[in-house]
């Protein structure tokens, strides 16, 4: 990200662009599918940078979050045109499109990235960690406590999925969670009314577990072992690293720490939401 002479072009990517722009995913080892890319153009604003010869050198994302904020994600720069300032300035481009929509930019950045983005003016809030399981044989089973009882999540549950939502992570993304109802990995835990909710859905290289919302770990714990012999490979969850606790039992789950993010705010200091209640975020592309 070091500084360039001239100023790339950045423009509005069409769904002409996604298969590049997955290509771009893919040259970084990054999970995403094209369905992933697809709710950036259907739900927000999808951008990239070509080179001289037309070819898709780098992409960047925007994510509106309800009235609140919004989320910058998708910085990717194809290996030989790195160095050149293009990821600094697609993230000024995220930056300008959510402040004159009124939104608090945010992001989920890798320990690499931190330092940029706090040069940038973003802040430290949540710390997350992502755990990968790389073994599906490996089998858990687990009971809910407190009379909670669980089951499939579906279409009818998505009022209460998103009441539940903005709670724990501050902002109404109804629209989003819609679209990660679509697939068939998610469950929600009652009490008489919902008291959680997991959804997850598939990756290139791995199904990702998130958002998971929970008043307490053990729910959170029950949710992921209702999952996991659902899945086929690897798993990854991008856990809201401020419990300990949560994060060695699911070590013991043949999870392990994979890498980390800092989720930050541009300008703030203070996450939006109640990490008493998030317990996993739905990805760092989709915050």
């Amino acid at each position: 990200m070091a500084a360039t002479n001239a100023a790339a072009t950045i423009r509005a990517l069409s769904v002409t662009d996604l298969s590049a722009a997955q290509h771009l995913s893919e040259e970084v080892g990054w999970n995403q599918l094209l369905w992933d890319w697809r709710i950036f153009l259907e739900m927000g604003d999808l951008f990239g940078v070509d080179g001289s010869g037309g070819a898709l050198l780098a992409t960047g994302a925007t994510l509106a979050q309800g009235r609140d904020f919004g989320w910058i994600s998708m910085i990717i720069v194809t290996a030989a045109a790195r160095h050149r300032g293009i990821a600094t300035q697609l993230v000024g481009h995220g930056i300008e499109t959510l402040t004159a929509r009124g939104l608090v930019p945010g992001l989920d950045a890798t320990i690499a990235g931190r330092a940029v983005y706090s040069r940038l003016g973003f802040q430290d809030t949540w710390p997350i960690a992502r755990l990968l399981r790389s073994d599906s044989s490996q089998q858990t089973s687990a009971a809910p406590h407190d009379g909670s009882q669980l089951r499939r999540a579906a279409g009818g549950d998505l009022a209460a999925i998103a009441d539940l939502d903005s709670r724990a992570f501050g902002t109404d993304r109804r629209a989003l969670l819609a679209r990660l109802l679509e697939h068939e990995l998610a469950v929600v835990s009652c009490a008489g009314a919902l008291t959680g909710f997991l959804l997850a859905r598939p990756g290139r290289t791995a199904t990702q577990l998130g958002p998971l919302v929970a008043p307490d770990p053990e729910i959170a714990l029950a949710m992921i072992d209702h999952v996991l012999p659902r899945t086929t490979g690897a798993c990854l969850i991008d856990l809201v690293d401020l419990q300990p606790g949560l994060r060695v039992a699911l070590e013991a789950r043949g999870f392990a720490v994979q890498r980390r993010f800092t989720r930050m705010f541009y300008r703030r200091d203070e996450a939006f939401g109640d990490p008493k209640l998030a317990v996993a975020i739905a990805g760092p592309e989709l915050g």
